[in-house]
């Protein structure tokens, strides 16, 4: 009995784990994956006329300057963010193992305190079976 708590526990606790690694996972829709695919678009060459050929060069050179200015700043949000979900991932999965830790505790508790009480019946079984034999002895 106690081997079968002891590895629902273990396969508890390994479920657990399981299921928060797959939370952690990256999903498809994922904010860094979406800014990174507007800023290809961004970036992609424009057909522009062109007037003069300093000042366009000037012009996209600011222009990337600011798209790399976003994306920065996107990279800093989805990081955030992602330690954010990690830190939350990490907080529940502590809080399933604490609470399937004292499950345990209970229930090896429980199964120590059965095991004393079956001591003693059987000690106090074996102590009315040596006064039978002992009163049988006495009587012949």
């Amino acid at each position: 009995m106690r081997g079968l708590m002891l590895a629902l526990g273990l396969s508890c606790i390994l479920m657990g784990l399981l299921l928060s690694s797959a939370l952690a996972a990256p999903s498809p829709s994922a904010p860094a994956g979406g800014a990174l695919a507007k800023a290809a678009a961004q970036a992609a060459p424009k057909e522009t006329p062109s007037t003069g050929g300093s000042a366009t060069v000037g012009e996209r050179i600011t222009a990337l300057e600011k798209e790399n200015v976003v994306l920065r700043e996107d990279l800093g949000k989805a990081r955030l963010d992602t330690r954010t979900q990690l830190d939350a991932a990490a907080k529940r999965q502590a809080e399933a193992v604490a609470k399937l830790q004292k499950k345990l505790d209970e229930a090896n508790a429980n199964l120590e305190a059965e095991r004393q009480k079956n001591a003693k019946r059987n000690r106090n079984l074996w102590y009315a079976v040596g006064a039978l034999a002992l009163g049988i002895a006495l009587r012949n």
